[in-house]
């Protein structure tokens, strides 16, 4: 290792290196040291490089692994019906199969996280891909529902292995002023992947039963993960373990992609992290704060977030939003209603509006003022769903509401990996994101007893509490990231 000086985040001293722009036009009088001696960090080259045709190309692919993920979480609500009648259960199906689901992701989040500190981002996010491939199909050949809810188990593993190291490796390619886009693009396709489950099962389900619903699905996985193996690894990992000429290669490919006349000249140097994927360090005295609010609003949001996806199937064909279809399961009601898919698509297409509303504004004000802004229009939408307003009220309180805590999921997902440092970032996004799950568990066991038995303004008060919490967390946060490094 040089004797080069570092400043307090590990970055390189402006004056230890030539910015590449200088390089690239090979100004020699503007340039007083020899080739060899000229030093550039993996930040300074992905400001210079800027977006082009490489990102195009393989942000898309990392992003579509989102759908992959939220169109089998979609799925476990759709399904619940048909498998009652299948197997003639008496038990509450809808809770116990998302709460499976749930419970699977907490050792994939903190598991992946460690091993994609100390191994790369690239080989967990293809175990993760496989996993989520290889249980999705065979949960087609379930026999009874131990196997299917075992298979689920495994999706729900695969699924916290993929969600915080697809946001990882987002904004690890982009540059600054790109990671914004590259998490919406990812939470824009788990839109998707709900939207695509839900017209399927609308399709398919009455004609041709679960087995061919869930096939159908899984195709979308298969290419997803052929292109998946395809991806790079991400430079700043390659660069903190040691890999300097790897790492050289994936920002000379980026460069020659995204323009041919740009050429990087000179040695890229980082300081080498040994000790990658320590837990200890991600709840340390330095990171304790971040990690507890953001571990606190993933909860809360979680619970928001994933009450649609046990709530809708319970929702009567009168779409009136205090009463409940009990019948639900009664096994001699064998068809999925139309309204379900109705409602749900309804949903997805408010998240869709909003998304890319609150992308700009978080741009525009950053990212504090507005997970504030949201959080507060969460409190407010969440809370007059309460009171059961006339139906169109309540509609638009609904996707406000929707709209809202998946805007505040998109906010948090962006600055969680920029919290944390590349050596802890895998091991403190996936500590960190076990929470949104946590989360789900928690709405997937609330929302039958709450809501069902003792009706939807009840369930809807539990969300105006876990609103009011976001809103006070986010409150406490007080590092501003936008436009920043991440290190």
């Amino acid at each position: 290792m040089t004797d080069y000086q570092f400043d307090e985040r590990r970055n390189f001293a402006k004056a230890n290196y030539i910015p590449l722009k200088e390089i690239s036009e090979k100004d020699e009088s503007n340039v007083t040291s020899s080739f060899d001696e000229r030093r550039y960090s993996v930040n300074e080259a992905l400001k210079e490089i800027g977006l082009g045709l490489y990102h195009l190309k393989w942000i898309p692919v990392i992003a579509m692994s989102g759908f992959t993920q939220s169109s089998m979480i979609a799925l476990a609500s759709l399904l619940v019906i048909a498998l009652q009648c299948q197997w003639k259960l008496n038990i509450p199906v809808q809770v116990l199969l998302l709460f499976v689901l749930f419970f699977g992701s907490f050792p994939g989040s903190v598991l992946s996280g460690v091993l994609a500190d100390k191994k790369g981002r690239k080989v967990s996010l293809i175990l993760g891909q496989l996993l989520l491939l290889t249980f999705t199909v065979l949960s087609t050949i379930s026999f009874n529902y131990v196997f299917f809810f075992t298979a689920y188990f495994f999706i729900g593993l695969a699924i916290g292995m993929l969600l915080h190291l697809s946001v990882v490796l987002l904004s690890e390619f982009s540059p600054p002023n790109f990671r914004t886009y590259s998490v919406l693009l990812f939470l824009l396709f788990w839109v998707l992947g709900s939207l695509f489950s839900s017209v399927v099962t609308y399709w398919l389900i009455n004609r041709h039963g679960w087995e061919i619903v869930t096939f159908v699905v899984a195709i979308p996985h298969i290419v997803i993960s052929i292109f998946v193996l395809l991806v790079d690894e991400s430079p700043k990992y390659l660069a903190i373990s040691g890999q300097i000429a790897a790492a050289e290669q994936v920002l000379n490919r980026m460069s020659s992609q995204n323009n041919p006349d740009f050429e990087i000249i000179g040695k890229l140097e980082m300081r080498v992290e040994n000790n990658r994927g320590s837990l200890g360090d991600v709840v340390g005295e330095e990171y304790r704060k971040n990690f507890g609010l953001l571990s606190v609003s993933l909860g809360l949001v979680g619970i928001i977030v994933y009450s649609s996806n046990t709530m809708i199937p319970y929702m009567s064909e009168s779409n009136h939003c205090s009463h409940f279809n009990t019948t639900i399961y009664q096994v001699e009601k064998c068809e999925v209603s139309a309204p379900i898919f109705k409602d749900l698509s309804y949903i997805n297409v408010a998240e869709i509006v909003m998304l890319p509303i609150f992308a700009v504004v978080n741009e525009v004000f950053g990212r504090l003022k507005t997970l504030r802004l949201l959080s507060v229009i969460l409190v407010v939408s969440t809370f007059f769903l309460v009171f059961c307003l006339e139906r169109t009220l309540f509609m638009i309180c609904l996707y406000v509401q929707r709209g809202s805590v998946q805007s505040l999921l998109l906010l948090l997902l962006i600055y969680t990996p920029e919290c944390y440092p590349t050596h802890i970032r895998g091991a403190g996004c996936g500590l960190t994101t076990m929470f949104l799950f946590f989360g789900g568990l928690v709405s997937s066991a609330m929302v039958y007893p709450v809501g069902v038995l003792h009706g939807f303004s009840h369930l809807a008060l539990a969300l105006t509490l876990a609103a009011v919490g976001t809103l006070v967390t986010v409150g406490l946060m007080d590092k501003e990231t936008r436009g920043c490094d991440i290190f």
